[in-house]
């Protein structure tokens, strides 16, 4: 359903912006929405990011290296004085990954049509360009696209997702359950991206995170979804009620709960789960929005993935990232998207000094890579 004439990722880029300085001047000028913002990774807020800074730091600290801090932590630059290399990191981003490998990481429907390539399962994602962005708008025919939305929608069947070509974080990916959620969601998207995706919507059992390091994974961690258990009397919005009622719950775990019912459908919410039910109050596995961390992976699944990962990472060229794979009901694994950022922010708050050892740890071994350091 691609209406482009080639790749997706071939229509003229967004000029990169320089580092939050330069963002936050533009800012004065333009409007910058949240999207845009969690796309560089912006939309974080300044403690998580301070984590991620502390942690080079620490690195650089540990192994004897020099550590420059530029554009308001943005811009971090770890060098080693005896042999003169320099490993630079742009907001989540390392440099021992190809540029071109890392702008395949940053749209969706080029890392599906890579994956696909190289016959790596993964949910497919078909790109439909912005007609009304002046950068796209000659990459499509004068029939436009919608036509071929509706048709591609018609194929796959309700609910379908659409997301931004690029982001993070989960912010502005939409599941349509009928047309005109369908037609809301491209309005919204266009109304400030250049393009979107629209891939099928998958019953998911579980999400992980695998983070690999040239070729092997080093880290993986299952994404919990927040859930309510059903009595088989009360609806999922009593059940709900209960629980952010609890005074001895956590604060953050009350706003990220609060904010997935809010998403909640009627039906979703006047439904009465089952005696023993489990029923997942969000749709979307992103721990900074409410979802938790935990290492309990089954060992056949360990098996499974660590073969996966790695070779999503090779398909596109990736070194140094992080895959997020889905178990699929009745399909098994699937790669969903591969990250050049590698984000561990909400890993380090939940996990406290556990979540900063491992962070300290992945992260060392990626800026010693990038040094030439075997040790």
């Amino acid at each position: 359903a691609s209406l482009a004439p080639a790749h997706p990722a071939a229509a003229p880029p967004r000029p990169p912006r320089a580092c939050a300085r330069a963002c936050a001047r533009a800012c004065t000028c333009v409007r910058v929405r949240a999207s845009a913002l969690g796309r560089c990774g912006f939309g974080m807020p300044p403690s998580a990011r301070k984590a991620f800074v502390d942690t080079l730091r620490r690195v650089a600290s540990d192994n004897g290296l020099e550590f420059l801090a530029l554009s308001k932590d943005w811009i971090i630059q770890i060098s080693d004085s005896q042999t003169g290399r320099l490993c630079s990191i742009f907001g989540y981003t390392f440099d021992v990954n190809p540029a071109a490998a890392v702008e395949i990481c940053r749209e969706k429907a080029a890392t599906s049509l890579v994956l696909d390539r190289h016959k790596v399962a993964n949910i497919n994602h078909s790109v439909f360009l912005n007609p009304a962005h002046e950068m796209t708008a000659e990459y499509l025919p004068r029939s436009g696209c919608w036509a071929e939305i509706q048709k591609l929608v018609g194929e796959l069947g309700f609910p379908v997702v659409l997301k931004p070509l690029k982001g993070t974080g989960g912010l502005d990916v939409i599941k349509a359950t009928c047309w005109r959620e369908v037609e809301a969601a491209v309005q919204h998207i266009f109304s400030h991206e250049y393009g979107l995706a629209v891939s099928p919507y998958k019953r998911i059992v579980d999400e992980y995170r695998c983070f690999c390091l040239d070729g092997k994974v080093e880290l993986i961690y299952r994404k919990i979804r927040s859930t309510v258990v059903g009595d088989g009397s009360r609806s999922v919005s009593a059940l709900l009620a209960g629980l952010l009622a609890d005074p001895a719950a956590d604060g953050k775990a009350l706003s990220a709960l609060a904010k997935a019912a809010a998403a909640l459908s009627p039906e979703e919410l006047t439904r009465v789960p089952a005696v023993g039910e489990s029923v997942p109050v969000q749709w979307k596995h992103n721990l900074g929005q409410g979802a938790t961390a935990s290492f309990d992976v089954r060992p056949e699944l360990r098996e499974q993935l660590v073969a996966l990962a790695p070779r999503a990472a090779s398909a596109i060229g990736m070194r140094f990232c992080s895959v997020d794979v889905v178990e699929v009901e009745q399909e098994g694994l699937l790669v969903m998207e591969v990250n050049s950022g590698v984000m561990m922010d909400s890993l380090i708050a939940q996990l406290g000094d556990e979540g900063a050892a491992l962070a300290t740890r992945l992260y060392g071994a990626a800026v010693l890579k990038a040094l030439g350091r075997t040790t």
